[in-house]
């Protein structure tokens, strides 16, 4: 009996794979080459590049691309599809080009994606020129909530923005770093990238990319509860931006190597005004930082194999401080906080085989040394303090496959603990078989 279900589950698992694509145009393929991350797709020459560097949109050819992503789990509706998309790129011969993505939540964010779930359009318009390319990213995300409600004594309350509980950050009186992206406050954001791309000899390349970036939160509770004024909580109203640059260096007809080098800054200050009631204002400036560089170098082998192998190194800070005298709130509190983690050397390689005319097979690999290190310190008299160090490996291992029938590809990314479980068939786990697909039509 157990023979025949197994013969059934891996038949079933050889069709699925062939519902896999071939293209160079999805966030499935990069995954199954263990390249998910923005810091490391950049490293091969795919789609998902023209949102780090909008300019590479000029080389793309016209295409729709749909994809389905799922963070599985062992819950009884584990199936559900986390971020999912649909992208259109059409070239027009005067115009130029112009890519369209449609999404609900901004998944090409640095930071706070996961809080910024109405996006409204994500556009990118490119034009190539004889020794340039030019193209400029314009992103938006925005919601709005306001309800007012009167349920007797002592009279009305008011509540203004999207949170994921009834008293909300800071209204309950939590004051701690971290909050604004560890809180489900819904953000809204808007980002400007124009980008350049310059064309030199032996057809090597420079991309370069710059975003100018906003992110806006506005949470307010007023009413008889909060008299005379309304409780209030804040974006500080300063502006995030970030810089990459990658040049593309043709060694030969089938070796080409990528350097790459980047810096983000994203600022989630905030302030809050009349908090229960006092006069006082609070506030604190808070930055998530990230910067880095590597190189890749990718290499056709046996005609239509790809071998990719690269080292990079990186760094995330978060920095945290309280600019107040903590009046009235818990002396625990923190009052400054610094996050470091330092990746390096961070070592990844890859390989897309050709396992026939019509299939083909990903396998990659990271593995990364992290480095981290946090002080802490509170308001306490005398002041408590803490430092954290520690380093740890991380390795991760991917696969995908794929195959294209005449002008559409589909990819998917295997889920890494299907194989040993076979799913609900086998052994009741709730797991997918694969946490990503996507679909690409050329036209």
């Amino acid at each position: 009996m157990f023979q025949r279900k197994l013969i059934v589950v891996l038949s079933v698992f050889a069709v699925l794979a062939f519902t896999a694509g071939t293209s160079n145009a999805s966030l499935s393929r990069v995954e199954g080459m263990g390249l998910g991350m923005p810091e490391l797709s950049q490293f091969t020459d795919d789609y998902q590049n023209i949102y780090m560097y909008p300019s590479s949109v000029v080389r793309q050819n016209n295409l729709v691309l749909a994809e389905l992503g799922n963070n599985p789990s062992e819950a009884e509706d584990a199936f559900t599809p986390q971020d999912q998309s649909f992208t259109l790129i059409k070239n027009f011969p005067q115009l130029g080009v112009v890519a369209v993505q449609m999404k609900q939540s901004s998944l090409n964010l640095p930071n706070g994606s996961s809080n910024s779930n109405n996006e409204w359009w994500d556009l990118i318009w490119g034009k190539a020129f004889t020794k340039m390319d030019f193209a400029v990213r314009f992103d938006l995300a925005n919601s709005y909530y306001e309800d007012e409600f009167n349920f007797g004594t002592p009279g009305t309350l008011q509540n203004r923005g999207i949170s994921t509980s009834f008293d909300p950050y800071p209204f309950g009186g939590t004051f701690d770093s971290d909050v604004i992206l560890g809180s489900g406050l819904e953000i809204n954001t808007y980002g400007i990238t124009p980008s350049i791309s310059l064309h030199m000899d032996n057809d090597n390349r420079l991309d370069l990319a710059a975003t100018y970036r906003k992110y806006t939160f506005n949470r307010a509770e007023g009413g008889a509860f909060y008299a005379p004024s309304p409780e209030t909580f804040e974006d500080g109203g300063n502006a995030s931006y970030s810089a990459a640059a990658r040049y593309f260096m043709n060694k030969s007809d089938v070796s080409q190597w990528y350097l790459a080098g980047w810096y983000v800054n994203d600022d989630f200050s905030w302030t809050v005004e009349n908090f229960a009631g006092a006069t006082t204002s609070r506030s604190a400036d808070e930055t998530y930082k990230a910067y880095g560089a590597g190189i890749s170098n990718n290499t056709r082998v046996n005609d239509n194999n790809l071998l990719l192998w690269g080292i990079g190194a990186w760094q995330m800070k978060h920095n945290y401080e309280r600019t107040d005298n903590n009046d009235a709130v818990a002396s625990t509190v923190t009052k400054t906080l610094e996050e470091k983690i330092t990746t390096l050397p961070v070592l990844f390689a890859a390989v897309e085989t050709q396992a026939t005319n019509w299939l083909k097979v990903r396998i990659g690999a990271t593995n990364m040394v992290n480095h981290a290190r946090s002080e802490f310190s509170d308001f306490d008299s005398p002041t408590g303090t803490e430092t954290e160090k520690f380093r740890f490996t991380d390795f991760n291992l991917s696969l995908g496959t794929g195959i294209r029938w005449n002008n559409l590809d589909v990819d998917m990314t295997l889920n890494e603990e299907f194989p040993f479980t076979g799913g609900n068939f086998l052994s009741g786990s709730e797991q997918a078989a694969f946490t990503r697909a996507s679909a690409t039509y050329h036209f």
